[in-house]
């Protein structure tokens, strides 16, 4: 099957990767695939096996840019955008392209309500995939048909929870004790990611701990981590690419977040059989069930009192990380390309098209 992605996205956020690892999955089996991206996009350097397109920075330039590659009229193709700006594109151009054969599909993976739902409405469009069933509900409430939309829940591949050091190693590296308790988030410095509250509740808890902010920029939070009283308990190593580095010393992991929908790295604390601490928003509290906490966001004194329950209580930890490391069998790469290619069938097959594999 000749597949066509497309993102607007130059960024290397948590969608875009979850666009690279389904293009990964789809080319393993054979399926010949072209990836459009943005002209500075930093994804590109992640896989060199993909058939990156960059995109002309005129936007104006890109509906014969991408149609350039599809196929013959008549012949089978799957289109598939990530991200607004791609999304609305393929909106307009679906129209013409629905008569040449081309199935054409979108994707949200964020919680917010679309500003502007006219592209949720437009008959070229085949399918609208979310990756929660709250970003699903989200979309209702615009307007788009409950037919069009699909439920596929992140995947993420299996080197994304595979460590590159020892543990020992990377406690070293950040100044933590051997027996020392490590809580630990991925997260970053927008308030939507609910640092500030993190840092608040870690002091109020008065856990014997360290906490480790992936992510994070030290030098945004010195004053306040300082002020907190949380200086050699507080590591903020910045950006980086491989998380499982990090999350293979972590004996819980927080989630702290004030919106999500589906975060993947909440799937790779599941890797690596981590009890979770989550604030109840978006799509967490679908997969965050009996392997940890859920607390309401942006609230101090609950997330305080979860980081003392998961530091103290040992026997509940450790039920809620087997939990974990149960639940990450179902959030594989594997996973999501078999879901996708099912939505990917009952697309094709109401169009007379023969399924795929």
């Amino acid at each position: 099957m000749r597949f066509i992605f497309m993102t607007s996205s130059s960024s290397l956020s948590g969608g875009t990767r979850q666009a690279m690892y389904l293009a990964q999955g789809l080319i393993a089996r054979g399926h010949e695939l072209t990836f459009f991206v943005p002209h500075n996009a930093q994804i590109t350097g992640l896989d060199n096996r993909i058939g990156w397109r960059n995109l002309p920075e005129k936007r104006a330039l890109w509906r014969d840019f991408v149609e350039a590659a599809l196929p013959p009229e008549g012949e089978p193709c799957i289109a598939h955008a990530f991200h607004n700006k791609a999304q609305k594109h393929l909106t307009w151009w679906s129209l013409k392209w629905k008569k040449r054969g081309v199935i054409c599909v979108g994707y949200r993976g964020v919680i917010y309500r679309p500003n502007n739902p006219l592209p949720y409405w437009s008959p070229g469009m085949d399918c609208y995939v979310v990756n929660s069933k709250a970003c699903g509900r989200v979309l209702r409430t615009v307007g788009c048909p409950k037919r069009k939309i699909e439920v596929i829940y992140n995947g993420v591949p299996n080197k994304r929870t595979t460590a590159t050091i020892s543990p020992q190693e990377m406690r070293q590296s950040l100044g933590i004790p051997e027996d020392a308790l490590v809580l630990g988030t991925v997260a970053g410095n927008k308030p939507v990611k609910g640092m500030d509250y993190l840092l608040k509740a870690f002091a109020q808890s008065g856990v014997d701990a360290h906490l480790v902010a992936v992510g994070v920029l030290e030098k945004l939070w010195k004053d306040k981590s300082t002020a907190l009283g949380l200086t050699g308990r507080l590591h903020m190593p910045g950006r980086v690419e491989n998380v499982a580095d990090y999350l293979q010393i972590f004996d819980a992991f927080i989630l702290p977040s004030l919106s999500e929908s589906l975060p993947n790295v909440l799937i790779e604390a599941f890797g690596f059989g981590l009890p979770i601490v989550a604030s109840a928003v978006g799509g967490v509290p679908e997969i965050v069930t009996d392997n940890g906490l859920l607390v309401p966001p942006a609230k101090v004194d609950p997330l305080a009192g979860a980081l003392r329950r998961i530091c103290e209580d040992h026997t509940a930890r450790k039920r809620w990380g087997e939990a974990s490391l149960r639940h990450a069998a179902e959030y594989t790469l594997e996973k999501k390309v078999e879901r996708s290619i099912e939505v990917y069938n009952r697309l094709l097959t109401r169009r007379g098209y023969p399924a795929i594999s």
